[in-house]
């Protein structure tokens, strides 16, 4: 039987399409058919929907519609593109970010192989694709798979094989860099980095073209969207304007804990599965490896890999901790991987007296144990959510709280007149199965608060249910405070346990006609006669607002 060092690697793309198929087959197996519970996943759909429809970028869900200026507009394009084409359910929008995961791994093998030659390339890629962090991200409507394909389409066609990089590679560098800042914002890294690194080796000309084209094709949305991200970034709490800016001991603090956070916790985790002391081991001589992998290639004169590499780590050290996550580094994960094994590999190699590969073979094995138990895991997972999703449809497989949500969204698309404004905890997916604008109650103590945003953004209804503990903290002592402004148009019990209920907000009553606080609940039922909504509708996997019956 030969050795692995008698291998010759002469077939790349085989080794390529191996990364890729693995990637593929363990991301089929451990998809949830299920919908997230996260905002964004519903956005993303609603902007699409609109950009379809309309032509427009715009918050559809928002009272008003008024023009989107958060999200870049390129991986709304591409789901906006699939519903044009005829696209209606969750599962073909999910597997848009499947195709985009297993692109990624594609120029992941790529880029390495370009550096390293294929023996490198077909490890780190198969490392990447197994992560699962990666495989995560395969399953949701998110961007993160459309950025990471794009960078790292960038960052293969921007590294030199040998000589000067041809003209052809420049320039579609240049645009997958570009399409990297319209796929996530958090792309500008990116873009400056290809301007450095044209900067540093003297090449005035192609910096030049590159610096106007950008700012050309850029310029419409870095208008459109004054403030969006960067106002958010320098506040202490994104989501609690009251806490206002963040200070310079503010972001001393964020850095020190997105430090922590990433290396003893997200990076090591989203690669290996790896938890607790044991990740946070893993994740601290990670970190070492790979600065002093990255310190060694900076040292024999960075690419655009190198220069991406700090920037985007000092973006997200700069990110509000709120935000970080595993998700945040997946387009790392590649350079983490490849800097950390050009240091550990040789060294060890050397200290234990063995090949190379052999100890490639053992830290592989390092990733690979705790990667596949992750997955058999999550494999585990998406077996059991098989049935439930298909009873209760896209929220079947979580807590009876949030598919009375789904429950009571998909009822008020009829039970709510055209037009209707509701709040609710989660807006985007509200409006997403009811078709109505829909706005988060304000999150404060103040019980006079919401009467005035309702009238404000025209609000009539509120959701009132078990998402999370905001609905008792916020909007609880506004009910008990005012129970004569509001009445049930509608509940729903899945638990037997708190139900959740539709209430519509009325108008303040005459001084008086005051009259005594109202028994039970404290709040009265609508004069009027409403049915109980039900499950019956909720099996269906077609996104609510794309079903055109």
């Amino acid at each position: 039987m030969p050795s692995l060092r008698a291998i010759e690697w002469k077939r790349p793309w085989a080794l390529l399409g191996l990364a890729v198929a693995v990637h593929v087959v363990l991301a089929l197996a451990s998809a949830t058919p299920g919908m997230h519970t996260g905002g964004d996943n519903a956005a993303y759909l609603a902007l699409a929907n609109s950009l379809a429809t309309d032509g427009t970028y715009s918050e559809v869900w928002h009272p008003g519609s008024p023009p989107h200026t958060k999200y870049p507009p390129l991986y709304p394009g591409v789901l906006a593109l699939l519903i044009l084409l005829g696209a209606k359910t969750w599962g073909a929008f999910k597997g848009v970010s499947l195709v985009f995961t297993a692109l990624a791994t594609a120029f992941c093998f790529l880029w390495v192989e370009r550096m390293r030659g294929p023996r490198a390339a077909t490890v780190v890629a198969l490392l990447f694709g197994i992560a699962p962090a990666v495989l995560y991200s395969a399953r949701w409507i998110l961007s993160e798979p459309l950025f990471m394909a794009c960078t790292l389409a960038a960052l293969w066609l921007l590294t030199p094989r040998t000589g000067a990089l041809s003209s052809r590679d420049l320039t579609l560098g240049v645009v997958l860099a570009t399409a990297a800042y319209f796929s996530r914002s958090a792309g500008l890294p990116l873009v400056v980095a290809v301007a450095a690194w044209l900067g540093l080796g003297r090449r005035w000309k192609p910096l030049a073209v590159c610096a106007v084209a950008f700012a050309a094709v850029t310029l419409p949305w870095q208008r459109r969207s004054v403030g969006g991200y960067v106002s958010e970034l320098w506040m202490a709490n994104p989501y609690d304007a009251d806490m206002g800016t963040a200070g310079p001991a503010d972001l001393v603090r964020r850095v020190a804990d997105n430090l922590a956070g990433y290396t003893l916790d997200y990076v090591p985790t989203g690669l290996t599965g790896m938890s607790g002391a044991l990740a946070a081991t893993f994740g601290v001589l990670l970190a070492v490896a790979a600065l002093v992998g990255w310190f060694r290639r900076l040292r024999r004169g960075p690419g655009v890999a190198e220069i991406f590499f700090v920037l985007y780590a000092g973006l997200i050290l700069l990110w509000p901790a709120v935000w970080s996550g595993d998700r945040f580094a997946l387009p790392l994960f590649p350079l983490v991987v490849l800097y950390a094994g050009e240091t550990v590999a040789p060294l060890a190699g050397r200290a234990l007296r063995r090949p190379v590969w052999a100890v490639g073979a053992v830290v592989g094995l390092t990733f690979l144990l705790p990667a596949g138990n992750s997955w058999l895991g999550q494999v585990d997972l998406a077996n059991r959510c098989r049935i439930p999703v298909a009873t209760f449809g896209p929220m079947g497989c979580y807590g009876s709280n949030i598919r009375e949500f789904q429950a009571m969204a998909l009822w008020t698309r009829d039970g709510l007149p055209d037009g209707s404004v509701v709040f609710s905890r989660k807006p985007r997916i509200f409006h997403v199965f009811s078709g109505h604008a829909s706005v988060v109650y304000p999150f404060t103590e103040d019980t006079n608060s919401l009467f005035v945003h309702a009238d404000s953004l025209g609000a009539g209804y509120l959701v009132l249910g078990n998402w999370d503990s905001t609905g008792p903290a916020y909007v609880h002592p506004v009910i008990s405070a005012h129970p004569e402004r509001f009445c049930v148009v509608a509940q729903l019990d899945l638990s037997g346990g708190m139900p959740i209920s539709l209430l519509a907000i009325r108008p303040p009553p005459p001084d008086d006609a005051m009259g005594p606080t109202p028994n039970g609940s404290g709040v009265e039922a609508c004069p009027r006669e409403s049915p109980v909504p039900s499950n019956a509708a909720m099996a269906s996997m077609i996104v609510p607002i794309l079903d055109e019956t």
